[in-house]
C-alpha cells in the first residue's frame, strides 16, 4: 500500500495524540514575542449566525464572526489559544470569568500580554505556553476540545489543526458589530450567554449615549482628523494611516470627526504608507499619533519639535495628541477600544463630550469586564496611563 504525503501527516499526528493519552505535557515557556504593528487587523467578513437548532450528531453548533461553521460534541473543557494576534484573542476572551478554568494552554504575543494576563488570572502561570506560531505537532499533545485563533490564523493554522479533527473557532474582532457577534459566539462556546448578553449591553450603551451626545452634529461641525501610525526603522521614520474598513476610521467618524486619509483608501486592507508632503496637504485641525513599538505620547512630543512638524496647523494650535495606551493601545481591535472612543470624544468634540469622566469610566471597565477591584486598578492600570483628558 503506497501512503501519500497527506496520510503519513494524518498518521504522524494521530499517533502524537495516541503517545499524549499517556505522556506529561511538559510545561514550556517562552519570552513573549513582539507583535507586529497592526497585525490581525483584516477586511471584516459576513455577519455570524448561530443555528437555533444543532444537528442531532453535534452538540453545539454555529457560524462564528468569520464565516466559518464550527460544530462540537459538546461545551469545550479544554481550550487553546494559538496564532497571530493572539493578545485580542486573549484580552477578549478574558471577558469571561470562566475562560481561566477552560484555558489550558496559550501562546502570548507583544505587547504587554503576559503582565496583564497575570493580573486577571492568578493561575495563568501554571498554564502552558506555547512557542511563537506553534503548529499541530505542539497543539495536539494537549487534546484540546476548541482552538480560538484570530482569523488570519484560519488559514494555515486552522486547517493543519482540523485536518487531526481538533475543532477551530476565529475571531473577526474588526468593527463593533463583529466584535458583538464574537462576544456572543464566545458565551455559546463557554455556556456563558447571560454573561455574553451583558459583555454588549455594556458597550452598546456606552456608543448609544455617545452617538447621543454628538446626534445633532452638522458636517461643518466635524473636525478634519488623522490618524497617523509612527514607526522607526535604523533611523528612519515612516507614518501609515488605516484604510477606511479598519476600527480606526469607525472610531473617529463615530466620535464627532471627519477622517482626510479616506481618499488614499484605494479599496486597500492594510495600513497605507504616507509622507509628509501628504501630511501637510491633508493640514487636518487634528492628528492623533499611535506608536505599537513605543510611547505613543513620548513619540508626539518629539514630533511636534520637529522643524519638519512646524507649520501644520494641528501643530500650531496644540492638537496634536498620542493615543493612550494601558497594556494596550486603546485603538486596537482589543476590548479598550470602547475607552479610545471615549477618549476621542471628549478631544474632537470636547464641549457636547463634558460629561465622559475618563478615570470613572476606566474604573468602570476594568471592575466590569475583567473583575478588577478598585485598588488593582489604581495600583496596576493608571500608572501606566501618561495621558488621558
Amino acid at each position: 500500500m503506497k501512503f501519500n504525503s497527506k496520510m503519513v501527516v494524518v498518521f504522524s499526528f494521530a499517533l502524537v495524540l495516541i503517545l499524549s493519552a499517556c505522556t506529561p505535557v511538559q510545561n514550556v515557556s517562552t519570552e513573549p514575542a513582539t507583535l507586529e504593528p497592526g497585525e490581525g487587523e483584516t477586511t471584516p467578513n459576513s455577519a455570524p449566525t448561530i443555528t437555533d437548532e444543532p444537528s442531532s450528531d453535534v452538540g453545539l453548533e454555529f457560524t462564528d464572526a468569520t464565516g466559518k461553521l464550527v460544530s462540537l460534541p459538546d461545551f469545550p473543557q479544554r481550550i487553546i489559544v494559538a496564532g497571530r494576534a493572539t493578545p485580542y484573542v486573549l484580552d477578549t476572551l478574558y471577558l469571561f470569568p470562566d475562560a481561566t478554568k477552560k484555558l489550558v494552554a496559550l501562546e502570548v504575543r507583544g505587547f504587554d500580554t503576559q503582565a496583564f494576563l497575570e493580573l486577571v488570572d492568578p493561575t495563568v502561570q501554571v498554564k502552558d505556553m506555547l512557542d511563537r506560531d506553534a503548529g499541530p505537532e505542539q497543539i495536539a499533545p494537549y487534546q484540546p476540545d476548541l482552538v480560538i485563533v484570530k482569523n488570519i490564523s484560519l488559514g494555515q493554522l486552522g486547517s493543519a489543526l482540523e485536518e487531526i479533527s481538533i475543532p477551530v473557532m476565529g475571531l473577526n474582532l474588526e468593527t463593533p458589530a463583529f466584535f458583538y457577534e464574537d462576544i456572543r459566539a464566545l458565551g455559546s462556546v463557554l455556556d456563558s450567554a447571560e454573561r455574553a448578553e451583558e459583555i454588549v449591553a455594556y458597550y452598546q450603551k456606552i456608543e448609544t449615549e455617545i452617538s447621543e451626545l454628538l446626534a445633532d452634529l452638522t458636517q461643518a461641525q466635524r473636525p478634519s482628523v488623522l490618524v497617523l501610525q509612527y514607526s522607526e526603522d535604523g533611523g528612519e521614520i515612516s507614518f501609515k494611516v488605516p484604510p477606511a474598513s479598519y476600527l480606526q476610521t469607525t472610531m473617529v467618524q463615530n466620535a464627532g470627526g471627519n477622517p482626510v486619509w479616506l481618499d488614499a483608501d484605494g479599496g486597500t486592507n492594510s495600513w497605507i504608507q504616507v509622507g509628509l508632503e501628504q501630511i501637510a496637504v491633508w493640514n487636518p485641525d487634528i492628528i492623533f499619533v499611535v506608536n505599537y513599538a513605543g510611547d505613543s505620547v513620548e513619540t508626539v512630543q518629539e514630533l511636534v519639535g520637529s522643524p519638519t512638524w512646524q507649520g501644520l496647523k494641528a501643530v500650531e494650535n496644540q492638537q496634536v495628541f498620542g493615543f493612550p495606551a494601558d497594556y494596550a493601545s486603546w485603538d486596537l481591535i482589543d476590548p479598550r477600544w470602547i475607552l479610545g472612543q471615549q477618549w476621542l470624544a471628549t478631544i474632537i468634540q470636547p464641549e457636547l463630550a463634558t460629561g465622559i469622566n475618563l478615570e470613572t469610566q476606566v474604573i468602570s471597565f476594568y471592575q466590569t469586564l475583567y473583575g478588577l477591584s478598585e485598588a488593582q486598578i489604581n495600583e496596576f492600570v493608571f500608572p501606566r496611563l501618561d495621558e488621558i483628558k
